[in-house]
Protein backbone atom coordinates (compact mmCIF):
# COMPACT_ATOMS: atom_id res chain seq x y z
CA UNK A 1 0.00 0.00 0.00
CA UNK A 2 1.67 3.25 -1.39
CA UNK A 3 1.71 6.02 1.33
CA UNK A 4 0.55 9.59 0.55
CA UNK A 5 2.99 12.97 0.91
CA UNK A 6 1.95 13.91 4.31
CA UNK A 7 2.33 10.18 5.49
CA UNK A 8 5.68 10.30 4.01
CA UNK A 9 6.19 13.89 6.41
CA UNK A 10 4.81 12.65 9.39
CA UNK A 11 7.25 9.68 9.16
CA UNK A 12 10.06 12.30 8.72
CA UNK A 13 8.16 13.95 11.75
CA UNK A 14 8.64 10.75 14.10
CA UNK A 15 12.42 10.20 13.22
CA UNK A 16 13.30 13.42 15.87
CA UNK A 17 10.02 12.60 18.48
CA UNK A 18 7.27 10.51 18.72
CA UNK A 19 4.33 11.84 16.08
CA UNK A 20 1.42 10.37 18.11
CA UNK A 21 -2.43 11.20 18.05
CA UNK A 22 -4.91 10.32 20.89
CA UNK A 23 -8.59 9.67 21.06
CA UNK A 24 -10.70 9.09 24.49
CA UNK A 25 -14.13 7.67 24.39
CA UNK A 26 -16.25 8.49 27.43
CA UNK A 27 -18.99 5.58 28.54
CA UNK A 28 -21.50 5.98 31.02
CA UNK A 29 -20.68 2.50 32.65
CA UNK A 30 -17.81 1.05 34.42
CA UNK A 31 -15.80 -1.76 32.27
CA UNK A 32 -13.16 -3.93 33.44
CA UNK A 33 -9.25 -3.65 31.81
CA UNK A 34 -9.91 -7.27 31.24
CA UNK A 35 -12.94 -6.97 29.22
CA UNK A 36 -11.75 -4.64 27.39
CA UNK A 37 -8.12 -5.55 27.06
CA UNK A 38 -9.70 -8.99 25.22
CA UNK A 39 -11.99 -7.71 22.95
CA UNK A 40 -10.24 -4.88 21.43
CA UNK A 41 -7.85 -7.54 20.76
CA UNK A 42 -10.02 -9.47 18.70
CA UNK A 43 -11.30 -6.64 16.90
CA UNK A 44 -7.98 -5.52 15.64
CA UNK A 45 -7.78 -8.94 14.21
CA UNK A 46 -10.86 -9.19 13.01
CA UNK A 47 -9.85 -5.92 10.40
CA UNK A 48 -6.55 -7.28 9.79
CA UNK A 49 -4.48 -4.26 11.60
CA UNK A 50 -2.52 -6.30 14.22
CA UNK A 51 0.89 -5.53 12.44
CA UNK A 52 2.32 -2.96 9.91
CA UNK A 53 5.71 -3.06 8.14
CA UNK A 54 6.76 0.66 6.86
CA UNK A 55 8.90 1.02 4.20
CA UNK A 56 9.46 4.94 4.31
CA UNK A 57 12.46 4.52 1.79
CA UNK A 58 10.20 3.40 -0.51
CA UNK A 59 7.12 4.80 0.84
CA UNK A 60 4.31 1.94 1.53
CA UNK A 61 3.42 0.04 3.73
CA UNK A 62 1.81 -3.88 4.55
CA UNK A 63 -0.73 -4.88 7.06
CA UNK A 64 -1.04 -8.30 8.87
CA UNK A 65 -3.64 -10.18 10.53
CA UNK A 66 -3.47 -11.77 13.78
CA UNK A 67 -4.59 -10.91 17.22
CA UNK A 68 -1.44 -8.66 18.83
CA UNK A 69 -2.19 -8.99 22.34
CA UNK A 70 -1.79 -5.64 23.51
CA UNK A 71 -2.40 -4.88 26.93
CA UNK A 72 -4.40 -2.05 28.28
CA UNK A 73 -2.60 0.13 30.84
CA UNK A 74 -5.48 1.10 33.83
CA UNK A 75 -4.98 4.84 34.94
CA UNK A 76 -6.48 6.21 38.54
CA UNK A 77 -9.00 9.20 38.54
CA UNK A 78 -7.97 9.99 42.04
CA UNK A 79 -11.45 12.02 42.23
CA UNK A 80 -9.64 14.23 39.22
CA UNK A 81 -10.63 12.60 35.93
CA UNK A 82 -9.88 15.33 34.25
CA UNK A 83 -6.31 16.08 35.56
CA UNK A 84 -5.21 12.04 35.74
CA UNK A 85 -6.75 11.94 31.51
CA UNK A 86 -4.62 15.18 30.61
CA UNK A 87 -1.57 13.23 32.54
CA UNK A 88 -2.11 10.56 30.81
CA UNK A 89 -2.29 12.04 27.26
CA UNK A 90 0.99 13.46 27.71
CA UNK A 91 2.82 10.75 28.22
CA UNK A 92 1.26 8.89 25.27
CA UNK A 93 2.20 12.18 23.23
CA UNK A 94 5.77 11.56 24.00
CA UNK A 95 6.10 8.08 24.59
CA UNK A 96 7.81 5.98 21.35
CA UNK A 97 5.46 3.43 20.45
CA UNK A 98 7.21 -0.11 20.60
CA UNK A 99 8.72 -0.71 17.01
CA UNK A 100 7.90 2.67 14.92
CA UNK A 101 11.28 3.03 14.95
CA UNK A 102 11.02 0.66 11.54
CA UNK A 103 12.57 -2.24 10.23
CA UNK A 104 9.77 -4.81 11.04
CA UNK A 105 6.09 -5.39 11.66
CA UNK A 106 4.62 -3.41 14.87
CA UNK A 107 1.36 -2.71 16.31
CA UNK A 108 0.99 0.80 15.81
CA UNK A 109 -1.60 1.52 18.89
CA UNK A 110 -1.90 1.54 22.40
CA UNK A 111 -4.20 1.90 24.92
CA UNK A 112 -5.88 2.46 28.29
CA UNK A 113 -8.49 2.88 30.35
CA UNK A 114 -9.77 4.49 33.28
CA UNK A 115 -13.01 4.05 35.76
CA UNK A 116 -14.19 6.87 37.93
CA UNK A 117 -17.33 7.62 39.15
CA UNK A 118 -19.18 4.80 37.60
CA UNK A 119 -17.99 5.99 34.20
CA UNK A 120 -14.92 4.63 31.90
CA UNK A 121 -12.92 6.40 29.09
CA UNK A 122 -11.18 4.09 26.91
CA UNK A 123 -8.51 5.65 25.26
CA UNK A 124 -6.41 4.79 22.63
CA UNK A 125 -2.90 6.44 21.10
CA UNK A 126 -1.63 5.46 17.60
CA UNK A 127 1.49 6.44 15.28
CA UNK A 128 -0.33 8.93 13.08
CA UNK A 129 0.56 8.29 10.33
CA UNK A 130 -1.41 5.11 9.52
CA UNK A 131 -4.49 6.84 10.51
CA UNK A 132 -6.46 10.38 10.53
CA UNK A 133 -9.30 11.04 13.56
CA UNK A 134 -12.15 9.66 11.12
CA UNK A 135 -10.66 5.87 10.90
CA UNK A 136 -9.55 5.91 14.23
CA UNK A 137 -12.87 7.20 15.76
CA UNK A 138 -14.50 4.56 13.92
CA UNK A 139 -12.01 2.00 15.34
CA UNK A 140 -12.18 2.99 18.77
CA UNK A 141 -15.98 2.71 18.61
CA UNK A 142 -15.96 -0.70 17.01
CA UNK A 143 -13.64 -1.74 20.30
CA UNK A 144 -15.79 0.21 22.89
CA UNK A 145 -19.42 -1.59 21.27
CA UNK A 146 -17.31 -5.16 21.23
CA UNK A 147 -16.37 -3.98 24.85
CA UNK A 148 -19.81 -3.52 26.55
CA UNK A 149 -21.58 -6.25 24.35
CA UNK A 150 -22.52 -9.50 25.97
CA UNK A 151 -21.44 -11.51 23.51
CA UNK A 152 -17.95 -10.89 20.80
CA UNK A 153 -20.10 -9.33 17.80
CA UNK A 154 -19.30 -9.45 14.27
CA UNK A 155 -17.66 -6.86 12.32
CA UNK A 156 -20.35 -3.94 11.62
CA UNK A 157 -17.80 -1.87 9.45
CA UNK A 158 -16.08 -3.46 7.03
CA UNK A 159 -14.52 -0.58 5.91
CA UNK A 160 -11.94 -0.51 8.93
CA UNK A 161 -10.42 -3.40 6.74
CA UNK A 162 -7.24 -1.68 4.98
CA UNK A 163 -7.87 -2.56 1.36
CA UNK A 164 -6.05 -0.08 -0.35
CA UNK A 165 -3.78 2.89 0.13
CA UNK A 166 -4.06 6.16 0.91
CA UNK A 167 -3.14 8.32 -1.90
CA UNK A 168 -4.94 11.30 -2.26
CA UNK A 169 -6.61 12.80 -5.55
CA UNK A 170 -4.20 15.85 -7.64
CA UNK A 171 -6.63 16.50 -10.23
CA UNK A 172 -5.48 17.07 -14.07
CA UNK A 173 -2.38 19.01 -15.25
CA UNK A 174 -4.88 21.98 -15.57
CA UNK A 175 -5.68 21.98 -11.96
CA UNK A 176 -2.05 21.27 -10.90
CA UNK A 177 -1.05 24.66 -12.10
CA UNK A 178 -3.43 26.99 -10.36
CA UNK A 179 -2.40 25.01 -7.33
CA UNK A 180 1.15 24.99 -7.26
CA UNK A 181 0.95 28.76 -8.00
CA UNK A 182 -1.28 29.19 -5.09
CA UNK A 183 1.32 27.44 -2.82
CA UNK A 184 4.12 29.80 -4.24
CA UNK A 185 2.12 32.90 -3.28
CA UNK A 186 1.21 31.48 -0.21
CA UNK A 187 4.69 30.73 0.68
CA UNK A 188 5.55 34.28 -0.48
CA UNK A 189 3.25 35.57 1.91
CA UNK A 190 4.15 33.77 5.24
CA UNK A 191 7.84 35.26 4.36
CA UNK A 192 6.59 38.42 5.64
CA UNK A 193 5.52 36.63 8.90
CA UNK A 194 6.90 37.18 11.96
CA UNK A 195 8.57 33.96 13.14
CA UNK A 196 7.42 32.49 16.41
CA UNK A 197 10.06 31.96 19.44
CA UNK A 198 13.57 30.10 19.04
CA UNK A 199 13.45 26.70 20.03
CA UNK A 200 16.83 26.28 21.68
CA UNK A 201 17.28 22.34 22.27
CA UNK A 202 16.86 19.56 20.52
CA UNK A 203 13.98 18.88 21.91
CA UNK A 204 10.32 18.29 20.65
CA UNK A 205 8.36 17.30 24.01
CA UNK A 206 4.80 17.85 23.75
CA UNK A 207 2.64 19.62 26.59
CA UNK A 208 -1.56 19.05 26.82
CA UNK A 209 -4.48 20.38 28.37
CA UNK A 210 -7.98 20.19 27.41
CA UNK A 211 -10.28 22.87 27.28
CA UNK A 212 -14.82 22.16 27.25
CA UNK A 213 -17.38 24.22 25.92
CA UNK A 214 -20.95 23.41 27.96
CA UNK A 215 -24.14 23.70 25.31
CA UNK A 216 -24.76 27.31 26.36
CA UNK A 217 -21.34 28.64 25.34
CA UNK A 218 -21.78 26.28 21.69
CA UNK A 219 -24.77 27.98 20.86
CA UNK A 220 -23.19 31.02 21.20
CA UNK A 221 -20.53 30.22 19.36
CA UNK A 222 -22.43 28.63 16.62
CA UNK A 223 -24.71 31.68 17.01
CA UNK A 224 -21.97 33.81 16.02
CA UNK A 225 -20.42 32.09 13.03
CA UNK A 226 -23.79 31.69 11.69
CA UNK A 227 -25.07 35.45 11.95
CA UNK A 228 -21.44 36.59 10.24
CA UNK A 229 -22.36 33.97 7.60
CA UNK A 230 -18.61 31.95 8.80
CA UNK A 231 -18.19 28.10 9.55
CA UNK A 232 -17.17 27.41 12.85
CA UNK A 233 -13.90 26.26 11.14
CA UNK A 234 -13.38 30.17 10.19
CA UNK A 235 -14.09 31.47 13.11
CA UNK A 236 -11.40 29.20 15.28
CA UNK A 237 -9.16 30.31 12.58
CA UNK A 238 -9.82 34.31 12.96
CA UNK A 239 -9.49 33.64 16.50
CA UNK A 240 -6.18 31.66 16.86
CA UNK A 241 -4.61 34.27 14.58
CA UNK A 242 -6.30 37.00 17.08
CA UNK A 243 -5.09 34.65 20.55
CA UNK A 244 -1.54 35.00 19.09
CA UNK A 245 -0.92 38.49 17.63
CA UNK A 246 -0.19 39.74 21.52
CA UNK A 247 2.56 36.98 21.71
CA UNK A 248 3.64 37.64 18.51
CA UNK A 249 3.60 41.31 19.39
CA UNK A 250 6.36 40.74 21.95
CA UNK A 251 8.59 38.92 19.93
CA UNK A 252 12.11 40.73 18.61
CA UNK A 253 12.46 41.14 15.01
CA UNK A 254 15.40 41.94 12.89
CA UNK A 255 13.38 42.45 9.79
CA UNK A 256 9.92 45.43 9.94
CA UNK A 257 8.44 43.54 6.79
CA UNK A 258 7.64 40.99 9.51
CA UNK A 259 4.25 42.14 10.17
CA UNK A 260 1.80 39.11 9.48
CA UNK A 261 0.87 35.96 11.20
CA UNK A 262 0.20 32.70 9.95
CA UNK A 263 -1.54 29.73 11.22
CA UNK A 264 -2.24 26.55 9.35
CA UNK A 265 -4.99 24.14 9.22
CA UNK A 266 -5.56 20.47 8.81
CA UNK A 267 -8.62 19.37 6.53
CA UNK A 268 -10.50 16.00 6.33
CA UNK A 269 -9.30 15.06 1.99
CA UNK A 270 -11.99 12.24 2.19
CA UNK A 271 -15.08 14.32 0.54
CA UNK A 272 -12.45 14.71 -2.73
CA UNK A 273 -12.00 10.76 -2.74
CA UNK A 274 -14.47 8.81 -5.07
CA UNK A 275 -17.84 7.22 -3.15
CA UNK A 276 -16.13 4.09 -2.86
CA UNK A 277 -13.15 5.11 -1.21
CA UNK A 278 -14.15 7.59 1.23
CA UNK A 279 -14.87 4.86 4.47
CA UNK A 280 -10.98 3.47 4.09
CA UNK A 281 -9.01 2.92 6.48
CA UNK A 282 -5.95 5.16 6.26
CA UNK A 283 -4.75 8.93 6.63
CA UNK A 284 -6.49 11.50 4.17
CA UNK A 285 -5.69 14.96 5.03
CA UNK A 286 -4.79 18.03 3.63
CA UNK A 287 -3.54 21.53 4.46
CA UNK A 288 -3.50 24.97 4.35
CA UNK A 289 -2.45 28.47 5.57
CA UNK A 290 -3.50 31.25 6.39
CA UNK A 291 -1.61 34.70 6.67
CA UNK A 292 -2.71 38.05 7.64
CA UNK A 293 -2.06 41.02 9.18
CA UNK A 294 -3.53 41.54 12.63
CA UNK A 295 -3.53 45.09 13.80
CA UNK A 296 -4.68 45.68 18.07
CA UNK A 297 -7.55 47.63 16.30
CA UNK A 298 -8.69 44.81 14.16
CA UNK A 299 -11.57 43.23 15.57
CA UNK A 300 -12.44 39.65 15.58
CA UNK A 301 -15.56 39.65 13.35
CA UNK A 302 -13.41 41.94 10.96
CA UNK A 303 -10.41 39.52 10.98
CA UNK A 304 -12.66 36.72 10.40
CA UNK A 305 -14.77 38.27 7.27
CA UNK A 306 -10.59 38.24 5.96
CA UNK A 307 -10.35 34.53 7.30
CA UNK A 308 -13.49 33.41 5.42
CA UNK A 309 -12.70 35.15 2.10
CA UNK A 310 -9.25 33.26 2.05
CA UNK A 311 -11.03 30.01 3.02
CA UNK A 312 -13.78 30.04 0.25
CA UNK A 313 -10.62 30.41 -2.31
CA UNK A 314 -9.18 27.47 -0.66
CA UNK A 315 -12.42 25.43 -1.18
CA UNK A 316 -13.77 26.83 -4.34
CA UNK A 317 -10.15 25.74 -5.91
CA UNK A 318 -9.06 22.91 -3.05
CA UNK A 319 -6.10 25.08 -2.73
CA UNK A 320 -4.99 22.36 0.19
CA UNK A 321 -4.51 19.48 -1.97
CA UNK A 322 -1.30 21.65 -3.08
CA UNK A 323 0.03 20.51 0.41
CA UNK A 324 1.93 17.33 -1.25
CA UNK A 325 4.03 19.32 -3.65
CA UNK A 326 4.87 21.42 -0.20
CA UNK A 327 5.80 18.19 1.82
CA UNK A 328 7.82 17.39 -1.19
CA UNK A 329 9.88 19.96 -1.11
CA UNK A 330 10.11 20.60 2.93
CA UNK A 331 11.07 16.63 3.60
CA UNK A 332 13.91 16.82 0.94
CA UNK A 333 15.21 19.43 2.91
CA UNK A 334 14.66 18.63 5.88
CA UNK A 335 16.39 15.24 5.74
CA UNK A 336 19.48 16.95 4.47
CA UNK A 337 20.25 18.81 8.00
CA UNK A 338 21.36 18.12 11.26
CA UNK A 339 19.21 18.00 14.31
CA UNK A 340 20.54 21.70 15.62
CA UNK A 341 18.82 22.87 11.72
CA UNK A 342 15.73 20.76 12.62
CA UNK A 343 14.29 22.15 15.89
CA UNK A 344 14.16 25.47 13.85
CA UNK A 345 13.83 24.67 9.82
CA UNK A 346 10.15 25.10 9.71
CA UNK A 347 10.19 28.16 11.56
CA UNK A 348 12.19 29.59 9.40
CA UNK A 349 10.04 28.46 5.85
CA UNK A 350 6.79 28.08 7.30
CA UNK A 351 6.76 30.45 10.54
CA UNK A 352 3.18 29.21 12.04
CA UNK A 353 1.94 29.45 14.97
CA UNK A 354 -0.22 26.97 15.37
CA UNK A 355 -2.77 25.00 13.42
CA UNK A 356 -6.71 24.00 13.97
CA UNK A 357 -7.46 20.06 13.58
CA UNK A 358 -11.72 19.98 12.96
CA UNK A 359 -13.52 17.12 13.58
CA UNK A 360 -16.79 17.68 12.33
CA UNK A 361 -19.82 16.72 15.10
CA UNK A 362 -19.96 13.57 15.82
CA UNK A 363 -23.10 11.73 16.71
CA UNK A 364 -22.19 9.37 19.37
CA UNK A 365 -25.25 7.35 19.12
CA UNK A 366 -23.86 6.13 15.70
CA UNK A 367 -20.63 4.44 17.78
CA UNK A 368 -23.49 2.39 20.11
CA UNK A 369 -23.88 -1.10 20.13
CA UNK A 370 -27.19 -2.82 21.20
CA UNK A 371 -29.63 -0.74 23.12
CA UNK A 372 -28.59 -2.14 26.69
CA UNK A 373 -25.46 -0.79 25.76
CA UNK A 374 -24.19 2.13 28.23
CA UNK A 375 -24.59 5.35 26.44
CA UNK A 376 -21.43 6.93 25.04
CA UNK A 377 -21.06 10.80 26.48
CA UNK A 378 -18.13 12.54 24.93
CA UNK A 379 -15.04 12.31 23.10
CA UNK A 380 -11.71 14.13 23.40
CA UNK A 381 -8.14 14.17 21.43
CA UNK A 382 -5.06 15.21 21.00
CA UNK A 383 -2.77 15.61 18.45
CA UNK A 384 1.16 16.16 18.56
CA UNK A 385 2.59 19.50 17.89
CA UNK A 386 5.62 18.41 16.46
CA UNK A 387 8.45 20.42 14.27
CA UNK A 388 6.23 22.14 11.80
CA UNK A 389 4.68 24.21 14.99
CA UNK A 390 4.97 24.36 18.05
CA UNK A 391 0.86 24.51 19.01
CA UNK A 392 -2.02 22.65 17.93
CA UNK A 393 -5.93 23.20 18.71
CA UNK A 394 -7.73 19.97 17.88
CA UNK A 395 -11.46 21.00 17.82
CA UNK A 396 -13.78 18.47 18.83
CA UNK A 397 -17.57 18.84 17.89
CA UNK A 398 -19.67 16.49 20.40
CA UNK A 399 -23.39 16.53 20.24
CA UNK A 400 -24.08 20.17 20.74
CA UNK A 401 -20.69 20.85 22.59
CA UNK A 402 -17.48 21.60 21.75
CA UNK A 403 -14.08 20.24 23.26
CA UNK A 404 -10.94 21.59 22.45
CA UNK A 405 -7.44 19.79 22.69
CA UNK A 406 -4.63 21.64 22.89
CA UNK A 407 -1.21 20.37 22.30
CA UNK A 408 2.19 22.50 22.61
CA UNK A 409 5.66 22.29 22.78
CA UNK A 410 6.94 24.30 26.03
CA UNK A 411 10.45 24.70 25.10
CA UNK A 412 9.15 26.71 22.40
CA UNK A 413 5.71 28.57 23.34
CA UNK A 414 5.61 28.47 27.69
CA UNK A 415 2.54 26.86 29.85
CA UNK A 416 2.08 30.60 30.82
CA UNK A 417 1.65 31.87 27.05
CA UNK A 418 -0.31 29.08 25.81
CA UNK A 419 -2.67 29.35 28.59
CA UNK A 420 -3.09 32.21 27.96
CA UNK A 421 -3.43 31.75 23.98
CA UNK A 422 -6.21 29.26 25.05
CA UNK A 423 -8.16 31.94 27.02
CA UNK A 424 -7.96 34.87 24.53
CA UNK A 425 -8.81 32.47 21.51
CA UNK A 426 -11.48 30.80 23.93
CA UNK A 427 -12.96 34.40 24.96
CA UNK A 428 -12.79 35.33 20.80
CA UNK A 429 -14.78 32.67 20.22
CA UNK A 430 -18.01 32.79 22.76
CA UNK A 431 -17.30 37.59 22.17
CA UNK A 432 -16.80 37.63 25.79
CA UNK A 433 -13.46 39.46 24.17
CA UNK A 434 -14.06 41.20 21.10
CA UNK A 435 -10.36 43.14 20.13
Amino acid sequence: MRLNQFQRTMLQWSGVHPYHAVHVLKAAAPLSRERFQERLNLVLEQCGLAFVTIDEARGCCAYAGGNPRCPVREIAGQGDPAAALEEEIVRQLNEPIAGGEGGGPFTPFRFFLMNEGGESYLGIAYFHAVADAEAIRRLLGAMARAAFAEEMPPLADESLRPLRGSRMPTGSFFHFLPRTRAALRRFQAMRRSIRPPLCGENEFRNAYFGISFDGDQTRTVLERAKSWGLTVNDLCLAALLKAVSKCAAEVPRRHAHRSLLSIGCVVNGRRDLPEKRRRDFGLFLGSFAVTEDVPASLTVRSLAERVCARTLAVKQHKLYLAAPLEFMVSRYMFGRMPLEKKRNFYRKSYPLWGAITNMTNMNLGELGGSPDAPPFVDYFRAVSAGPAMPLVIGVTGVEGRLNFGISYRPNVLPEAEVRGIAARFTAFLTGEEEA
